[in-house]
């Protein structure tokens, strides 16, 4: 039951709550110029259809005709008997009138008379008085013109009628159909008072001031309910956001939830996400986090926009903090950052190893495409400087090593003597076949035939492999009669560090290089392992894209390099920018921490440049709490009905609000909330 039935119960009345009038006559032949009754009509305009006339015959002529809803009869010539007026009554017509007669006059006939033989006292009579729900006051001001004072009351204080001139009288008559008015509300001088007493005396006849019986009076009565049909509507009401209805009587609905002064895009709004004040058109857009902060349509997947996305989103950028460095990128430099994302660093410079044989051109390799080709390689046959010492081919039987004009192909028997060969002159008693035409001079006995005998040095003349200028082999034997057992071949140290070629040396003429040594920067595989510079500031050890030399932090784990992404909390510079988990401060995550100027760390709705929104909270830490909010509004007992208001930059919701969507759970991210149905 709503507070309007409730009332007419208590009257015996027999109107309904929600009896809104759709048709109101009001007949006024006098004080049109003061009409306190017309001006009370003017707040009903619109809801309710009024007709005004100040002609008794058309007054008279229109009620007959029927339709109406309520008829206001304020006529001061009761000398014209309104038989049309009666007749509408005694139907069950709803009606208020004005009785001028000095004895109460036609206000007899709607069961209401009074004495005023004794201007010092005044009975009204009727039934209802003696249950104590009307109350009367009667002041005496001039016996002598019959002038006294009645107010009229119902309830706690519910002033429905006060008269201050003649013979006065005011009731509910007609099972509470009519009110009867003695000479009263247009002739006082305070014209307000006649008029809110008179749309009280409407209000009560249509069902009431609050017709939803929800705490909160409909403007025409003077209060803030901007539907009094609908009890879910006041201004205590909690707003539902997206239902298309001002629920709590401010003047809009709900369409910016999280405040950050943009509605959400169901209701033609742009946020994308209302739930979330960091996330709106305006937003910085956070990469690779999976979020669309600016409501663009897409997460930022490409930072350095070179086209790519970055690998750690399934990408194939592999720095997406710089714009250079993406696939497709023409030309390596020798930098130390892989420019072209194919996993190598700086290939096909002079820094690289192209050919995988240990050493880059930086390192001496004169052809960085031919991995036999290098310093140390063997020297073959081939028209090829293998070694990279300047010099093709030397070392075997196709070069003049003695430089005596003659190869051992081209006949040369010793070809590391110039003075042996097939143009020189034969020199007698020498032991030495000079002109290498197999014969020894002077009878010297040559038993292996090599062209020397023992007494020109052939230290084995038994071998014919073993005499001087023969090529040195790693067979354990001094071939060419120096003293010395395979020197230059892969079973001797050449150069005296330790390891042999056939031990893993891979360049034996450096004493630097060995298997045992140390890795530098210089292209060359110093310690023989296969890889070129490992382990030094140039090498992409961790092979994330850096070496040491292009910034690399640490070059051990791939996900710590410049334009990484910064991973809170891990005691790990991840962007080698020199800062450590330099956003750990920001315990809220709303972006600002407390060294700049977070005044709450621990609530992601405050931080410097949030909007303030009207919650009791210094939301912008500008040190001024809920600027630009409007007043409390009082409920009708004087007390605080609800929260209203908003802030002039934003209108967001109070924090009694925030805890009734989280009841209600209407927000979703991406999702169409449902209004919740009353």
């Amino acid at each position: 039951m709503t507070r309007g039935t409730a009332t007419a119960a208590v009257l015996g009345l027999a109107f309904s709550s929600s009896a809104w009038a759709e048709s109101i006559l009001y007949c006024n032949d006098y004080n049109v110029g003061t009409d306190r009754m017309g001006m009370a009509l003017d707040g009903f305009e619109g809801a309710h259809s009024i007709t005004r006339t100040t002609s008794l015959g058309s007054c008279d002529s229109m009620i007959s005709s029927g339709g109406w809803d309520l008829v206001i009869y304020a006529v001061q010539n009761w000398g014209h008997d309104s038989y049309a007026l009666n007749s509408y009554v005694s139907s069950g017509g709803m009606a208020i009138m004005q009785d001028w007669t000095s004895n109460g006059g036609r206000a007899s006939a709607f069961g209401i008379s009074w004495s005023s033989t004794n201007y010092s006292s005044m009975t009204i009579t009727d039934s209802r008085l003696s249950a104590g729900l009307w109350t009367t006051s009667v002041s005496l001001s001039n016996p002598g013109w019959g002038i006294f004072s009645v107010s009229f009351s119902v309830g706690s204080g519910e002033v429905l009628a006060s008269s201050a001139y003649g013979n006065a009288a005011i009731g509910l008559t007609n099972g509470g159909r009519t009110i009867v008015n003695g000479n009263l509300t247009d002739t006082i001088s305070d014209i307000s008072l006649g008029v809110q007493i008179y749309t009280n005396e409407i209000n009560i006849l249509l069902g009431g001031c609050d017709a939803d019986d929800d705490g909160f009076e409909r403007p025409s009565c003077g209060g803030m309910d901007c539907d009094d049909d609908d009890p879910w509507v006041n201004p205590a009401a909690i707003e539902i956001p997206y239902d298309g209805v001002d629920n709590d009587c401010d003047g809009f609905d709900l369409s910016d939830v999280d405040g950050d002064g943009f509605d959400w895009d169901g209701v033609g709004g742009l946020d994308c996400d209302d739930g979330d004040a960091l996330i709106h058109p305006e937003a910085l857009e956070v990469p690779y986090d999976g979020v669309d902060n600016d409501c663009d349509g897409s997460d930022l997947t490409d930072a350095d926009g070179d086209g790519h996305d970055w690998v750690g989103v399934g990408g194939d950028d592999c720095a997406d903090a710089d714009d250079t460095v993406h696939p497709g990128v023409s030309g390596e430099t020798p930098d130390g950052v892989d420019e072209d994302c194919d996993g190598d660093v700086d290939e096909e410079t002079s820094l690289y190893d192209d050919d995988g044989d240990g050493y880059s051109e930086t390192g001496g390799d004169c052809d960085d495409a031919d991995p036999g080709a290098h310093p140390g390689a063997v020297e073959t046959l081939d028209g090829t400087d293998e070694d990279c010492d300047g010099i093709i081919d030397d070392g075997t039987d196709g070069y003049d090593d003695d430089g005596d004009g003659f190869t051992e192909l081209e006949g040369d028997c010793a070809d590391g003597d110039a003075t042996v060969s097939p143009d020189a002159s034969e020199v007698w008693g020498d032991g030495i076949d000079n002109d290498c035409d197999g014969t020894v001079d002077s009878g010297a006995t040559d038993v292996d035939g090599d062209g020397y005998s023992e007494s020109a040095g052939d230290c084995d003349d038994e071998d014919a492999e073993a005499h001087p200028g023969a090529e040195e082999v790693p067979d354990y034997v001094d071939n060419d009669c120096d003293g010395l057992v395979d020197e230059d071949t892969s079973y001797s140290d050449d150069d005296g560090d330790g390891f042999t070629e056939a031990e893993g040396d891979c360049n034996d003429d450096d004493y630097g290089i060995s298997p045992d040594a140390e890795e530098r920067l210089d292209g060359t595989d110093n310690d023989c392992d296969g890889l070129v510079d490992e382990g030094t500031d140039g090498y992409d050890d961790d092979a994330d894209g850096f070496t040491e030399t292009a910034g690399d932090c640490d070059d051990d784990d791939e996900s710590v390099f410049p334009g990484s992404s910064e991973v809170p909390d891990n005691g790990i510079d991840d962007d080698c920018d020199g800062d450590v988990d330099e956003s750990v401060d920001d315990v809220d995550g709303d972006g600002v921490s407390a060294a700049d100027g977070d005044c709450d760390d621990e609530n992601g709705w405050i931080a410097p440049g949030m909007m303030e929104m009207c919650d009791g909270i210094d939301n912008n830490c500008d040190g001024v709490i809920d600027e630009g909010c409007d007043t409390t509004v009082g409920g009708a007992d004087g007390s605080a009905a609800g929260s209203k208001g908003g802030c002039s930059t934003a209108r967001v919701p109070p924090a009694g609000f925030l805890w009734a969507l989280g009841a209600v759970a209407l927000i979703r991210r991406r999702r169409d909330p449902t209004a919740e149905s009353r």
